[in-house]
């Protein structure tokens, strides 16, 4: 749940800025423009990482702007929206994709950890098809966002950026969607409907968003709303869930310091500051402070399924 929970919010909510500050300014402008007209040769690691001429020169332009004006007073500006970053084997943001991928990898653990519970429960051949399943589709398709999430920040290209803002939508979605099944205890035999209903209306919402946003030119204003009220739902039933089964089950408190916490991890973004070393900014820290809370999310999710009778719910 994270990227996926309630948590990409970042990928999902950020506006990206078609101009800033810095790609205003007459010296960077006439810089790329000098840049394109000499050409360049750029080494295979550039060439394989997807950079262009165009890309190069205002990466090479952004530097150089950027370190005249700190020789004059000291201000460091955005250039199309982003801070100026050192890039790494080609990568645009290498501390962002550094922690990305350990949240992906903290996915992947919390995903052994969730087969390996099931199959001690249910036995090696144990149908996934209910909370269990749940949960392993959650696990991917956070592994699934973290993963775009590295790619994005590596190379932020019109392709990479939809892909991420469309796997965090989809996994907010997703757990949204897991936390209003538990919520309204929609496994019940006798609640089947109720369930198909809200699996029927989260594939038409999810389709639709992505439809509006690949057809028409790509609306970020709408893409934040989306992905706000759809994790503001996510969280709020959670919550719920919480406080509903604070005497029945000993480790709600685990979801909801889960979702405080990584609600607080999320105010780094407010922050936004120039990078550090021109490598680590609030993002990338907002990223890190993610990993930890990773372990907390699936030391839930095992309690809950340890809580339950899985057996049984496997096998609907």
């Amino acid at each position: 749940m994270q990227k996926m929970v309630f948590f990409p919010f970042v990928a999902v909510f950020s506006v990206l800025c078609v101009a800033s500050s810095g790609d205003r300014q007459y010296a960077y402008q006439k810089c790329v423009s000098e840049c394109s007209v000499k050409g360049c040769d750029l080494s295979l690691v550039l060439r394989w990482t997807l950079w262009d001429c165009e890309s190069n020169c205002r990466y090479e332009c952004t530097h150089s702007v950027t370190a005249r004006n700190l020789r004059e007073d000291g201000e460091v500006h955005q250039f199309h929206g982003k801070w100026p970053f050192t890039r790494l084997f080609g990568m645009q943001e290498p501390a962002s994709v550094l922690f990305s991928l350990l949240n992906a990898w903290a996915h992947w653990r919390g995903f052994l950890a969730v087969v390996a519970e099931i199959r001690e429960k249910a036995g090696p051949k144990a149908d996934s098809r209910g909370l269990g399943g749940l949960y392993l589709t959650n696990a991917c398709l956070c592994m699934f966002g973290w993963f775009w999430s590295a790619v994005f920040h590596a190379r932020d290209l019109p392709f990479t950026e939809k892909m991420d803002y469309f796997s965090a939508v989809g996994s907010l979605l997703f757990n949204a969607y897991i936390a209003l099944v538990k919520l309204f205890n929609l496994l019940e035999p006798n609640r089947r409907r109720l369930r198909t209903l809200l699996q029927f209306i989260c594939i038409v919402f999810y389709t639709m968003h992505i439809s509006y946003l690949s057809l028409w030119d790509f609306d970020y204003s709408y893409n934040m709303a989306a992905g706000i009220t759809v994790g503001l739902s996510s969280n709020t039933a959670w919550l719920l869930w919480s406080l509903c089964n604070y005497k029945k089950r000993y480790y709600h408190y685990k979801i909801l310091a889960f979702v405080i916490l990584i609600t607080l991890a999320m105010s780094l973004e407010v922050l936004d500051f120039p990078p550090w070393f021109w490598i680590l900014d609030a993002h990338a820290l907002w990223h890190a402070a993610t990993v930890p809370l990773d372990f907390l999310l699936y030391s839930f999710i095992l309690d809950d399924l340890r809580f339950d009778d899985i057996g049984p719910l496997l096998a609907r």
